[in-house]
């Protein structure tokens, strides 16, 4: 098993927000920087019909962002949604 790495275009979009990391960045780094320096939980979930999606939810309120102003899409994998999960929080910053 080897662990994801973001795409590029995440890969800018988080040394845009301040993510320093001297090397190129995997999703669950990529997430824990997300929880720990902007209380943002990035939640992925199965759902039935074989398709996964995410929220992202505000620590330590648990609230749900981002949800106004997107549709609700479907992933194929886990890691799909969450990579289109990261992307949505860094946008929000």
């Amino acid at each position: 098993m080897t662990e994801e790495l973001v795409t590029l275009e995440t890969a800018k979009m988080l040394k845009e927000k301040g993510f320093n990391e001297y090397h190129y960045p995997i999703q669950s780094i990529a997430a824990k920087w997300l929880r720990e320096t902007k209380g943002m939980y990035v939640e992925v979930s199965y759902m039935h019909g074989n398709y996964w999606i995410y929220n992202i939810l505000t620590i330590p309120e648990h609230d749900l962002i981002g949800l106004s102003d997107r549709s609700l899409a479907y992933y194929n994998t886990y890691e799909e949604a969450l990579e289109a999960g990261i992307q949505e929080a860094l946008k929000l910053i």
